[in-house]
């Protein structure tokens, strides 16, 4: 389930229940993308949406993303106490 970082929330001084809803939404998203068997992919600024027809060709880009998207993990808990991404 979707959950908001209240303390991360706090230290970026965000609305901890604006960032929720937003994570809700998106979360909600990801799961419908999911069962149509979807990927949603970001990297280098931009977000797609991928499906693998294991072509052996990589998986075809359905659509493309409107905002920031950024790839990869990255998180650490860090010495302040916070969850950090990576730069």
């Amino acid at each position: 389930m979707a959950h908001e970082n209240y303390n991360e929330c706090i230290a970026a001084e965000l609305d901890h229940k604006e960032v929720k809803r937003i994570a809700a939404g998106l979360s909600r998203y990801a799961k419908q993308a999911e069962v149509l068997g979807l990927t949603i992919f970001g990297g280098s600024g931009t977000g797609t949406l991928r499906f693998n027809d294991n072509s052996g060709f990589g998986p075809l880009i359905v659509a493309e993303l409107d905002g920031l998207f950024s790839g990869g993990d990255g998180a650490a808990l860090e010495e302040d106490g916070l969850l950090r991404g990576e730069l």
